[in-house]
């Protein structure tokens, strides 16, 4: 991941979507299974998930993104999730995700088999730049088959990232098999090494990176696990630690970092209820002045945001991204919605959205973030938890 060396560090957020009742395993804490994917996650049907070269902005996105004022939507059509976005030290953007349907290249037998990377000077206009690593490339390929059969699941490549740390391109995935793996490359288009022989990385969900202003570099999973890596982040150091909001839990899965001024900053992701697939997948967040903390009582960042990428972009501007998870239900039809607490619906349907957020400082350092696109910004009326004061 690529470090502001300025002002602040910060890690990108990724996780997967959870299902719930018997196509959940919840044991692994929410991870769906392979009948909970398909019936959750099928591509629009509309017509073929198929791989675009090149997704080109119309005038109508342009604006939008200038004007900073609403969501933008980009690579409409496709169905994917989990977006992240990485501002790489060459000034270009590149975007990863899990891609739901054929990747370019892919066979049929796999509904998502590779890291699929595309490339953009202006978040505009983007480039694929290929499929640098599938699962036919790892060592232990025939150790994830095995775990396949043992768990009676089809291997899946879930959450994929991409972070640019110590003049060191990284990949980073996890499985639908309880295994997750890192990958380093000299450069974003490959060949990518696996520094952790056979599988020792081991079971990392929605595993990110966070390097502090020392240089040290950690590893984050699950909702609350954090391990320091070596400076060559072939190996771990130490042992991990666990970091959680004063007042309870932060959500399920997504655990990942930032950095601005001296506050630490967790996010997390969780639906609105409590419940499983029931409400809407939202973002919080909390704050503390030590990695290991205390941590602020959770606060609430935006609503439909679940498993967004925080960053900042070249002018200095804030977006998270969001994507599809739930029924789709169009913002107004959400809003004159009677019962609000009924299994999961977003105001997304394909693709993934570009939602401008600032983060706000106070006198003592503390930070806050602001959603600029108000149809994001509130919580909803079924929220479990009582954010009345916050706003």
């Amino acid at each position: 991941m690529y470090i502001h060396k300025l002002t602040l560090s910060f890690a990108i957020f990724c996780l997967v979507a959870c299902t719930n009742g018997a196509n959940t395993d919840q044991s692994r804490g929410g991870v769906p299974t392979e009948q909970a994917v398909k019936a959750t996650m099928a591509p629009p049907s509309t017509g073929p998930n198929i791989v675009p070269d090149s997704f080109t902005a119309t005038a109508k996105q342009i604006k939008k993104l200038q004007e900073r004022k609403e969501a933008v939507q980009f690579f409409e059509g496709l169905f994917l999730r989990d977006p992240y976005i990485l501002l790489g030290p060459d000034g270009y953007y590149y975007y990863t995700g899990t891609r739901l349907g054929r990747i370019k290249g892919g066979t049929e037998d796999w509904g998502t088999e590779g890291i699929e990377i595309w490339k953009s000077p202006d978040l505009l206009n983007w480039q694929l730049l290929g499929v640098p690593f599938r699962f036919a490339d790892l060592s232990w390929k025939d150790h994830l088959a095995e775990r396949g059969e043992e768990m009676n699941r089809k291997p899946m490549m879930w959450a994929p990232e991409i972070h640019y740390i110590n003049d060191l391109w990284i990949l980073t995935h996890t499985t639908s098999v309880r295994r997750a793996n890192l990958l380093l490359a000299d450069n974003p288009a490959g060949p990518y090494r696996e520094p952790f022989p056979n599988a020792s990385f081991g079971h990392q969900h929605d595993p990110t990176l966070f390097q502090d202003d020392d240089g040290t570099v950690y590893l984050l999973s699950r909702f609350n696990r954090i391990q320091q890596l070596s400076s060559d982040l072939s190996s771990f150091a130490g042992e991990p630690f666990t970091v959680q909001p004063a007042n309870r839990k932060m959500g399920h899965e997504g655990l990942t970092m930032m950095k601005i001024g001296k506050k630490y900053i967790i996010f997390g992701t969780a639906w609105s209820t409590d419940r499983m697939r029931n409400g809407t997948y939202n973002m919080y967040y909390a704050t503390a002045d030590n990695i290991r903390g205390p941590y602020s009582d959770r606060r609430f960042l935006g609503r439909f945001l679940g498993h967004g990428t925080p960053f900042i972009d070249k002018k200095g501007s804030w977006w998270v991204t969001a994507f599809k998870n739930g029924k789709y239900i169009s913002h107004a039809e959400i809003k004159n919605k009677e019962v609000q607490d009924d299994k999961a619906y977003t105001p997304m349907q394909s693709g993934f959205m570009l939602v401008p957020i600032e983060p706000i400082v106070d006198q003592s350092g503390d930070v806050r973030f602001n959603v600029l696109d108000t149809r994001y910004k509130y919580p909803g009326p079924e929220e479990a938890q009582d954010f009345s004061k916050a706003f």
